[in-house]
């Protein structure tokens, strides 16, 4: 089934999204608003109209009442402390993408064996689910249904006052950084979207109720590439500087030469940790420099792993496999060395 809506959702998008040669440069803080776009469609109660990409909506008291059962009800948030609890608890898609991928590329993140009967069962049904999705996402994964939806939220909760306006930007910041890694415009995030969209309607639904969920989101993003549309009217975010993220958590150090930081990462080795640096065993290479290039200290840089990662996200889902293993690019993926 899901294989069926991951077929459609290549052609959909490849018919719906109509970017412009003569879009316009949003701001961030619009951008922060334009990646809430698909979820900001939904009427939220105590809000009126839609809330677009020039400015939060503030509640009158009244309205703010309002706002803040729904969220209660909805979500279970009531405080800026239960908003970030939210998102760990609720927004999980992309993080189970995260760990199906490394078994997917044979450098699985733990050992599926250590999970009792019940709990491998359950994730090998998901991991399996997710996999039709796969040939569209690679390392993309569901990042912009997490992303839109919580931070739609997040603006919920400034419209009623749960956070004001430095905490909303504290917040949602990281999801703006990482949507700049992923995605490099509207279309690819819309694809992501969709599919991270059925993945998680798969849990709650049967067939039907999935095909009616499938043809609303559709409309949403049809809606959002139209004409006057603003995924139409506004192009990617690119900042005047390049903004970082943490992708890969503990952010050890690795070893990578110039030339592959100047040119692009083109292989990549895990040899045993040096004792010497917060090492994590990985070296990374333009793939042709000389064995004199590669022994001389001036043209090889310490630089944290996470740095890479940001730069080649493609690298996330080896990053678990033993000491000894090595890959090369070939233009498309990854292959085992």
């Amino acid at each position: 089934m899901l294989s069926k809506y991951a077929s459609q959702i290549e052609t959909f998008i490849d018919q719906a999204a109509k970017e412009r040669d003569d879009a316009v440069m949003p701001s961030r803080e619009q951008f922060t608003r334009l990646l809430a776009s698909p979820s900001g469609t939904r009427k939220v109660p105590g809000i009126p109209g839609r809330m677009d990409e020039n400015g939060e909506y503030i509640c009158n008291e009244e309205e703010a009442k309002i706002v803040r059962d729904f969220l209660k009800k909805m979500y279970k948030v009531d405080s800026k402390d239960s908003l970030i609890l939210c998102r760990k608890v609720q927004f999980r898609n992309s993080v189970e993408y995260e760990q199906y991928m490394t078994f997917w590329k044979e450098a699985p993140l733990f050992d599926i064996n250590s999970l009792n009967p019940a709990g491998r069962a359950g994730f090998e049904k998901m991991k399996s689910m997710a996999e039709a999705f796969y040939p569209l996402l690679e390392e993309k994964g569901f990042y912009a249904w997490d992303i839109s939806e919580y931070i739609n939220i997040c603006r919920i909760a400034r419209a009623c006052g749960i956070v004001d306006a430095k905490e909303f930007d504290e917040i949602t910041d990281r999801f703006v950084r990482k949507a700049q890694v992923f995605y490099h415009s509207f279309k690819e995030y819309a694809l992501s979207y969709l599919c991270g969209a059925m993945y998680f309607s798969s849990g709650f639904g049967n067939e039907k109720s999935m095909d009616q969920f499938f043809e609303i989101q559709k409309q949403v993003i049809s809606f959002l590439f139209n004409e006057n549309g603003v995924w139409s009217r506004y192009g990617w975010y690119v900042p005047a500087e390049r903004e970082w993220v943490d992708v890969y958590p503990g952010n050890p150090g690795c070893f990578v030469s110039l030339k592959a930081l100047e040119m692009g990462v083109e292989y990549m080795y895990r040899d045993n940790p040096s004792p010497d640096h917060p090492d994590s065993g990985w070296r990374f290479f333009y793939g042709d420099e000389s064995d004199e290039y590669a022994n001389d200290p001036k043209n090889i840089k310490l630089e944290s792993l996470n740095t890479i990662c940001n730069l080649h996200p493609s690298i996330l889902a080896f990053l678990e496999a033993p000491a000894g293993s090595a890959y090369g690019w070939n233009g498309k993926d990854w292959i085992k060395e």
